[in-house]
């Protein structure tokens, strides 16, 4: 079974509710892209509807932000939130060029299995879950975004790494 290894090691009430909300939204968005098939319809419409949904989160964020464009204060915010323990974050890698973090557990990819989805299946609503993730990046300037590889993907875990662009005139 590929998602051997997507396995909560962290668990407490609270955890374990805010992971149900996140499951519930997985259920949500692999519902409506099935709906969507039924009628014809392919699934791009979910992958921009979360798109500009991560667009939003990410103008939000900025708000919270003393120097918006610092890669030094994205690094030193990003990930410390609640969802730290619902995806169990490990930040990895952390220097003035890079941020790279790996999430252990994913609560998308468990309400996904329990659905039935096939594997493929699971990929493609993982990229529907992660366009979230891409838009939020791209509202810095000041630096890139790449997700090298998914739990989704049958990886033993999702890997992301932020790096600061040289070329932009961004802070630390």
């Amino acid at each position: 079974m590929p998602f051997e290894n997507n396995v909560p090691h962290l668990r407490n009430a609270t955890v374990d509710a805010t992971r149900e909300i996140s499951e519930r939204r997985a259920a949500t968005i692999s519902r409506m892209v099935d709906e969507a098939a039924k009628h014809g319809l392919d699934d791009q419409f979910a992958y921009d509807a979360v798109y500009d949904y991560g667009q939003d989160n990410a103008k939000e964020f900025r708000k919270t932000m003393r120097k918006p464009d610092s890669f030094k204060e994205f690094q030193e915010s990003f990930g410390t939130d609640h969802n730290r323990d619902i995806y169990e974050m490990e930040t990895v890698v952390k220097n003035d060029d890079e941020l790279e973090i790996d999430f252990h557990y994913c609560p998308y990819v468990t309400q996904w299995v329990r659905q039935g989805k096939t594997d493929a299946q699971i990929a493609r609503l993982c990229e529907i879950a992660m366009a979230g993730d891409h838009a939020f990046a791209a509202e810095f300037p000041g630096l890139t975004f790449k997700l090298e590889g998914t739990i989704a993907d049958g990886m033993p875990r999702c890997v992301l790494r932020f790096n600061r662009r040289r070329s932009e005139a961004s802070e630390q």
